[in-house]
Formats: structure tokens, sequence, C-alpha cells
């Protein structure tokens, strides 16, 4: 279930669900991703995870090929803007995104925003105003909350990849770093660092839905609410939740 035979069946499927005017066979669908496990797990053998599990079982059911292209979110987004890539995973909505991507209208997971900092040399975060003594670690282009994205008060520094922004802290370099729930709390469990950085009591309360969503410079944008039917099938039958439980105990 690696990314290329896993993602690789949407093309043709979001082809045969449209006009007649398109072609029923099309070059293969261009994703960007990068790591964020347990949703894209990067291996030798290439991508795993619960986001290649999804696009696995939509594959199967539309039947085409994906070419995925590892780069840094930043530069996925960009890549979306311009129809360089056509499909991304793992998107939270944001106004601004969605003048260039057409979101699906299902979300196919949900998680929390939570803050993290350094277990050597801990500070208390117990509100959002707290967060205005210390530097606030955050990957670049990543949406967390409205508050946050928005503030240009805090003293935030942005990193390009989520493992970076992990490592920092871990080492102290970091007061304070944001992240998301499902994504950060696995990492930390799976590579044993829940004794290196420890989770704030402050919680902003949101959530963070996740969406596939779709380049509106690609032809595929078409196709979107296809997508969107059977991302909702998925959801509605438990089957994102027997993906999750692969990963987790107590699956969103």
């Amino acid at each position: 279930m690696y990314i290329r035979n896993a993602v690789g069946l949407i093309v043709i499927g979001l082809t045969l669900f449209g006009a007649s005017t398109k072609p029923l066979h099309a070059d293969a669908i261009r994703a960007a991703t990068d790591e964020w496990p347990p949703f894209r797990i990067l291996t030798d053998e290439g991508f795993t995870g619960l986001d290649l599990d999804l696009i696995h079982e939509v594959g199967k059911r539309v039947g085409t090929d994906i070419d995925v292209v590892r780069m840094p979110w930043g530069r996925g987004l960009a890549s979306m803007q311009t129809g360089a890539v056509d499909v991304m995973t793992g998107l939270a909505y944001r106004k601004e995104r969605a003048e260039y991507i057409a979101y699906t209208d299902t979300p196919y997971y949900a998680c929390e925003t939570a803050f993290y900092t350094p277990a050597s040399r801990p500070v208390s975060i117990t509100s959002y105003e707290d967060l205005q003594e210390h530097t606030v670690g955050f990957v670049l282009h990543s949406a967390y909350f409205e508050q946050f994205d928005q503030d240009t008060t805090l003293d935030k520094l942005g990193v390009a990849a989520e493992n970076i922004l992990i490592d920092m802290t871990k080492r102290g370099r970091l007061d304070v770093m944001i992240g998301t729930d499902c994504q950060v709390d696995y990492y930390l469990k799976t590579q044993g660092l829940g004794d290196r950085i420890v989770k704030t009591e402050y919680r902003p309360g949101n959530t963070v839905n996740l969406f596939l969503g779709v380049s509106r410079q690609s032809e595929w944008a078409e196709r979107v609410e296809e997508l969107n039917t059977i991302v909702k099938d998925l959801v509605d039958e438990g089957i994102v939740d027997a993906f999750a439980r692969r990963y987790y105990d107590n699956p969103s």
C-alpha cells in the first residue's frame, strides 16, 4: 500500500464519473506530500500511513494512477496554486486556500491544536496570554487556529517541517511549539520522546478538520464532487476509523 500503487488510482475513476467529453484515460494525478506520521510515513520503500490507506481505498473505488511527489508543505501549497500538482491530503480549510483549492465537502479526520514545551525546562502555559512571554515555534504555511494564525504580536519562529520543530523543542532550543495533537502525540509516542517533550495545560479547544483538496488549476477540480462522495462513504462506513486503528488505540 505504498503511495504510488495505493494513491495511484484516482484519475481514471474521476474521468469515468465525469462527462463524456473527458478522456477515459489520462496522465497520472500528481499528489504533493511530505512526512507527517501517522498520516504520511516515509519508509525505505515509499510512503505509507493513514492518508495512504485512505487514498488506496479511494483508488480502488475509482481506478487510476497517481504520481506522488515529495516536497515541503509550503512548496506543495504553492504547487497547488499553479497546478503543478493536482491533489494534497491533510489540508485544514482556510478561506485564502479555498481560492486555489477545491476542498471535498467532508473531512476525513479531526484533530485539535496543542502546545508543547521541552521537559528539560518546561514553561507554564495555562492561557493564550501566557504565550506572549515565549518564543513559539510553528511550521510555516500551516493552519492551526485563527487567533494564533493571525496574531502578529507573538514572538513566532517558523520552520519548514514538523520534525525540525520537534527536534528544536526536545533540545530546549524553543520555549514552546504548536502542533496538531493527532500527529505530534503519535510521533512523541512512537519515537520515545514522551519524557523529552510535554504537552502544556492550555488547549485552544478548536477542531482541525483534515480534507482532501484538488488544485483549481487541475482538470480534476471538476470532479471534486465525485471525490467527496467517495470520502463521505468511507467516513460513514467506518472505514477511515478502521484505518486509524492501525495507528491509534482510540481513533478520531
